[in-house]
């Protein structure tokens, strides 16, 4: 294109052109149409311009990653020796290991031969403890029997029926039974007659009679003696002169033992 063609270009465009469109309104969007057609719109624009950022920022990631991948391989590199090192240091430390370990192992038989003689020792013991409560067991059954038959010589030839006097009376019997102090204690306002021997605690009532909260009362201070002590009785014994037959037989379904006057025959 010349130099004329050119100047009657821009002629047309700066001076006919702005005439036309204001003569003729409609030729705008004709103009514009072709505009769009020829050139990107705006947003078009826009969003090119947004790709090409976009573009840029992933490749500069891309680039990004590649340099790191770089450092990381780099890095690993380094890791590699100081593995091969490591694991020839560990291999030094293994052969010492396995004579450590057969050192041990010499005093893990050793060990063991201990340990079947410290068995046989516990074993022993257990046997000699179970022979211990067996006494003991023996020793309680014979006291208690010894003691009814005291309590029942006592109650026909006397008449024991003073509580004072009947307390005092089972306390020594319970003393020359079993070898054993008889312990007063109070806890929460109610006496507490009690033997503690070789570990076994054995809660005994005292009474004159047996009514019929007899049970109920035995239930409550063997509750009592519990949260006091922490200790719950190993059997708790009821020695009364005077309890009806029944009343005695429910207190041992229960659990409880009762020590009673039985007959016996005069000397």
């Amino acid at each position: 294109m010349n130099e004329f063609d050119l100047e009657t270009i821009r002629h047309v465009l700066k001076e006919e052109l702005p005439r036309v469109l204001r003569e003729h309104p409609e030729v705008r969007y004709e103009l514009r149409g072709m505009m769009l057609e020829a050139f990107p719109s705006r947003d078009e624009f826009n969003q090119l311009l947004e790709e090409l950022r976009q573009h840029r920022e992933e490749s500069n990631y891309r680039f990004d990653r590649v340099d790191q991948r770089l450092d990381n391989l780099e890095q690993g590199q380094d890791a590699l020796q100081q593995g091969q090192r490591g694991l020839e240091q560990g291999q030094r430390a293994l052969e010492q290991g396995q004579r450590v370990l057969e050192q041990r192992m010499d005093g893990v038989e050793q060990g063991q031969r201990s340990l079947v003689e410290g068995q046989r020792a516990l074993e022993q013991r257990q046997t000699n403890l179970e022979n211990v409560v067996a006494d003991l067991k023996q020793t309680m059954e014979t006291g208690f029997a010894d003691l009814r038959k005291d309590l029942s010589r006592l109650g026909q030839r006397w008449g024991l029926w003073n509580e004072s006097v009947f307390r005092e009376t089972i306390s020594a019997l319970l003393e020359k039974s079993f070898g054993a102090h008889v312990e007063a204690r109070v806890i929460q306002g109610e006496q507490f007659d009690l033997i503690i021997t070789n570990g076994v605690h054995i809660l005994v009532e005292i009474a004159a009679s047996a009514g019929p909260n007899i049970q109920r009362r035995l239930e409550r201070k063997r509750n009592i003696y519990i949260q006091a002590t922490g200790v719950t009785p190993d059997r708790i014994v009821l020695a009364t002169a005077s309890i009806h037959s029944r009343r005695a037989q429910a207190l041992r379904e229960a659990g409880f033992e009762v020590i009673e006057p039985e007959p016996v025959e005069e000397d």
